[in-house]
């Protein structure tokens, strides 16, 4: 007995360390290869980027240059636009790119300023990037072009199995998001790099906010991309391709150049002719100037433990909400306040503070669970005072923007707040757990009362006609209430949410992930 016992054990043993050593070599990347570190400032030279940047901080008295970009035509075209006038380098940093129209288009415009001979540095979070591992290779393979993954997964298994068995590891996401052009004018905000941000031909419109700056804070920017871009876990794609990825080469320049139909032309014509690219064609775009400054978490943030820290981004935003004297309105797609953070607004709202929150519908949102996460916080808010609002899934139908009988789904993507009217924050953070905790996050504030002003008046103006404003009855319940063409229209119950949605977020409540939304 006692030597069976002690087989039994050795088998378990065995079979445990063979599941280990399965583990550990279906989960190797590549992070000790060779990685070349780079710098923004490597590359100097005057440019028409470099020009215009210096001739607006001049007029704008050494602040920094800033354009709003609201719509997702005037967000692509401008992003076209500077990857089409960069002379030296581009360096970009997001958190995903799909493998669809807007792809196509952001992708081949890469391609033809590294065919004028400008340093191309990209850099992409590696879980949510739907483009192929060859798509990323064939840019990588021109001599200008250089792709690095972020804390990528291996490469040995399906994506689902190497994501599980390096959970720990892969969990911890680089969720930032820049464009820069000779390192003198960025584009930052929310938006990724797919049709849905851009208002191409999507089932869903996502309501986003970019920002394009030119002056001081671009160096900072800058400084910024090249800490991530010199980690250790920035891996570069020659180092998935020496372990064995294959690229047909000819066959894939062959489909990225296939990929130019007419309907791509279409989007890129429409692009190039938006309100933005207009008036910096004609000159008569009318900028706006303030005092930028950049705040991002680190990448060290996505190996030290959850909660450890530093949590830099977020501990500056909660700084500014409590330094607001009159007002705060925040913008989060996804908004899973801790407790603390319920306590927070509680209090600044009761010391009578003015709190606004934008956050997605159950209908609206894309992620679910996430509003699982949320729901149990609005009774506790509204009894506070917070003024809560949720997007309207089907505003745009409502509004007649869309026909009645379209699918598309409204939802807002936006991460910004605005603090007294006077600053503003843009960047890729949501208020929640996961942004706060777990993964990286770029973050600008802005002193513009102009800007600022603008932005808090917009945003109040289109949660008029495209949010719910949330209230209790006198028996404590939710109602959303919203004015529309046909008059004021009253729910009880998550309004426009399907059954599998309310099934999701009701049994996300009862499961101890809040602290992974």
């Amino acid at each position: 007995m006692i030597r069976a016992s002690r087989a039994r054990s050795m088998t378990k043993f065995l079979c445990l360390g063979g599941l280990l050593l399965l583990t550990v070599a279906c989960t190797h990347v590549p992070f000790e290869k060779h990685h070349t570190p780079s710098s923004a400032t490597d590359i100097v030279g005057q440019s028409n980027v470099t020009r215009m940047a210096k001739q607006e901080t001049l007029e704008g008295g050494g602040k920094t240059t800033l354009v709003p970009l609201v719509t997702g035509n005037d967000a692509l075209g401008a992003r076209l636009r500077l990857i089409e006038a960069a002379e030296h380098t581009l360096d970009i940093q997001y958190f995903l790119i799909k493998p669809d129209l807007a792809g196509g288009i952001f992708s081949r415009a890469l391609i033809d300023a590294a065919d004028r001979g400008v340093r191309v540095r990209f850099l992409l979070d590696d879980v949510f990037t739907s483009a192929t591992d060859e798509e990323i290779a064939l840019l990588n393979d021109h001599e200008n072009i250089e792709m690095r993954l972020f804390n990528p997964l291996s490469r040995n298994s399906t994506k689902g199995a190497n994501f599980l068995l390096d959970f720990n590891r892969v969990n911890r996401r680089m969720h930032n998001k820049s464009l820069t052009a000779d390192n003198a004018a960025s584009i930052v905000g929310g938006r990724n790099i797919a049709d849905e941000y851009f208002e191409i031909n999507s089932d869903a419109e996502f309501a986003d906010f970019d920002i394009f700056v030119m002056g001081p804070v671009t160096k900072d920017i800058a400084k910024s991309f090249d800490v991530y871009w010199n980690d250790p876990h920035s891996v570069p794609m020659e180092n998935f391709q020496e372990l064995g990825l294959k690229v047909n080469k000819e066959s894939l320049q062959q489909d990225l150049r296939g990929r130019a139909d007419q309907a791509e032309r279409d989007v890129y014509a429409k692009a190039m002719s938006s309100e933005f690219v207009a008036q910096v064609v004609d000159g008569t775009i009318q900028p706006l100037h303030g005092d930028a400054w950049v705040v991002t978490d680190t990448p060290q943030k996505t190996r030290n433990a959850v909660k450890v820290g530093p949590r830099t981004l977020s501990d500056e935003l909660k700084q500014q909400i409590l330094s607001a004297k009159s007002d705060v309105i925040l913008m989060s797609p996804y908004f899973v306040p801790r407790p603390s953070d319920l306590a927070m607004f509680k209090a600044l709202s009761r010391a009578g503070r003015r709190v606004v929150i934008l956050t997605n519908s159950l209908a609206a949102t894309n992620h679910a669970y996430v509003h699982g996460g949320y729901a149990p916080s609005r009774k506790g808010l509204l009894e506070a005072g917070v003024e809560l609002y949720e997007i309207r899934a089907d505003a745009l139908q409502a509004l007649g923007q869309l026909p009645p009988d379209s699918d598309v789904v409204l939802t807002m993507h936006t991460k910004a707040a605005v603090f007294d009217a006077t600053t503003l924050f843009v960047g890729s953070l949501n208020y929640d757990p996961r942004s706060i905790e777990i993964n990286t996050e770029f973050g600008m504030f802005i002193d513009s009362p102009e800007l600022a002003k603008r932005f808090q008046t917009g945003v109040l103006k289109y949660i008029e006609t495209h949010a719910y404003k949330l209230s209790l009855d006198p028996k404590g319940n939710i109602l959303w209430t919203i004015a529309t063409p046909q008059g004021i229209e009253v729910e009880t119950s998550e309004p426009g949410a399907s059954f599998s949605k309310k099934t999701i977020a009701n049994i996300t409540k009862f499961l101890p992930v809040k602290g992974q939304l």
